[in-house]
């Protein structure tokens, strides 16, 4: 009997703590602010901007032939620095000429049992002119090419103003984002906020071409702005036409809306 007195007494005892452990205090909770989530909308804006060319970059070229390197070689040398000086009368600065490829090779006549024959050797010399007047650039073919030259391996256009106007596009670029953004939001009775992200894009590329005349032809007609370049020569389509520098930025943004 006393056995069974200590194990009610024991029962009871573990039941009272339970009921004192539950009936405790319990320690006061955080509240977390629910906060509405942010509203945002994407939008983008492009900017193309055109200007003439104000450099030109040329790539002459003289080859020459004879039954020997030394005389061909020789003769060569006496075209180019005719070449040379006739480019240096057009008032183009020697430092503004240089050299950028040479190679003297042999000829061979055709394959005869076996054997081949060296019957001469070819000198090809590839002279770089860089024109920061481009008016002058039909004067300095021509001259080059009457003074020896035989062939036109390659002109380029550029512009000196190409940092200041890809800057230029951007600006603009984001200007057209954000005023369509404004123009959206407010459609929907909204405004919009701060930005939250912004992508860029931007390239500049010329758009041109080289026809049969010797004339350089425009293609493009849909642009949104023309900036002329800073003292470049307005030249008509008489002589040749410069074509266009073309500089586009794209600007991708994501707005928060209230």
């Amino acid at each position: 009997m006393r056995n069974a007195n200590s194990i009610l007494t024991a029962v009871v005892g573990v039941f009272a703590a339970l009921s004192l452990w539950s009936a405790r205090p319990m320690p006061p909770t955080l509240a977390v602010a629910q906060t509405a989530p942010t509203r945002t909308m994407h939008t983008a804006g492009t900017a193309i901007i055109r200007v003439q060319p104000d450099k030109a970059t040329l790539r002459l070229g003289v080859q020459t032939f004879a039954p020997t390197p030394r005389e061909s070689q020789a003769k060569n040398a006496r075209i180019v620095e005719q070449m040379l000086q006739a480019i240096r009368d057009e008032g183009v600065p020697a430092q503004d000429i240089a050299t950028d490829y040479f190679a003297l090779r042999p000829e061979y006549d055709d394959l005869k049992y076996g054997e081949r024959k060296i019957v001469g050797y070819w000198t090809d010399n590839a002279v770089v002119v860089t024109l920061r007047q481009v008016d002058k650039l039909s004067d300095v073919l021509v001259a080059a090419l009457d003074a020896g030259a035989t062939t036109v391996d390659d002109v380029t256009f550029s512009t000196t103003r190409l940092r200041e106007l890809r800057d230029q596009a951007r600006a603009m670029a984001v200007q057209a984002a954000m005023e369509k953004a404004h123009d959206l939001a407010g459609a929907v009775n909204l405004t919009t906020g701060d930005v939250q992200s912004i992508n860029e894009n931007s390239w500049s590329y010329y758009y041109g071409m080289w026809n049969s005349r010797g004339q350089w032809a425009n293609a493009q007609q849909n642009v949104m702005q023309v900036a002329p370049s800073s003292g470049a020569p307005q030249l008509d389509d008489g002589e040749f036409s410069l074509g266009q520098i073309v500089v586009q930025a794209q600007v991708e943004l994501t707005v928060a809306l209230k």
